[in-house]
């Protein structure tokens, strides 16, 4: 284990050779005193991500209210006003066919009481992160996978997932494996990421050992192209 986050975030940028830094969050049962809130509401959950790459800030509650469904998802109660607007948004949904009426109860949640979401760079995070996100290809995405033994035909492998891309957070935290994400329409106009890029979330728990993991794996993908190369070669 790195002696430091931002050691973690050094080694994963080296080693994944990611296009863009990891981003960590932490929920707080209070507003911070020493991390100044963010200074805009955003649109969506998912934005706060892109904006944690240049400051770390603190989010409350209601400063993620502009996305019922995102909010929702990351565990924060919805007022009245709030409620309803993210029942017509399901409806609208539905009757789109964009998810399925039988979805919605379903859907991922946090399930923890806080007042609010710490964001920033994981290079210079000030806390304990409760998840890291990462921006990824399909190349780094099978790299963590296979490190974190996600893709094991002996027991259950772990899938993609799709929309709302928020999700992949509590599912990550609840199952205390990372997970992968398509993303969403809402995500990829929220955030404005490449479509390259996939959205993985890291858990705590996973954090401890995931440098000697990808290191392993490393070696083990460098075997293994040599032996399909000296095959071609051979051919």
């Amino acid at each position: 284990m790195p002696q430091s986050y931002a050691e973690l975030s050094a080694f994963l940028e080296y080693k994944l050779q990611l296009g863009l830094q990891p981003i960590a969050l932490a929920y707080v049962t209070e507003a911070p005193q020493d991390i100044p809130r963010v200074r805009a509401v955003a649109p969506s959950s998912c934005a706060f991500w892109r904006q944690a790459e240049v400051e770390v800030f603190y989010a409350s509650a209601a400063d993620h209210f502009k996305c019922p469904l995102g909010a929702s998802v990351l565990g924060f109660s919805l007022p009245d006003q709030q409620t309803r607007e993210l029942r017509e948004e399901l409806e609208i949904m539905c009757g789109m066919s964009y998810i399925r009426a039988a979805e919605v109860e379903h859907l991922p949640k946090v399930a923890r009481s806080f007042e609010g979401i710490v964001y920033g760079a994981l290079h210079h995070f000030p806390l304990e992160p409760d998840a890291v996100l990462l921006w990824v290809t399909p190349r780094q995405a099978m790299t963590i996978s296979e490190a974190c033994g996600l893709t094991n035909w002996a027991s259950t492998p772990g899938g993609l997932l799709g929309r709302p891309a928020c999700a992949a957070i509590p599912v990550a935290m609840s199952q205390g494996e990372p997970s992968v994400s398509l993303g969403c329409v809402g995500m990829r106009i929220n955030t404005s990421i490449p479509e390259e890029f996939l959205l993985m979330v890291i858990p705590r728990n996973r954090l401890e050992t995931l440098e000697d993991d990808l290191s392993r794996v490393a070696r083990v993908h460098g075997q293994m192209e040599a032996r399909y190369l000296e095959r071609i070669d051979s051919a």
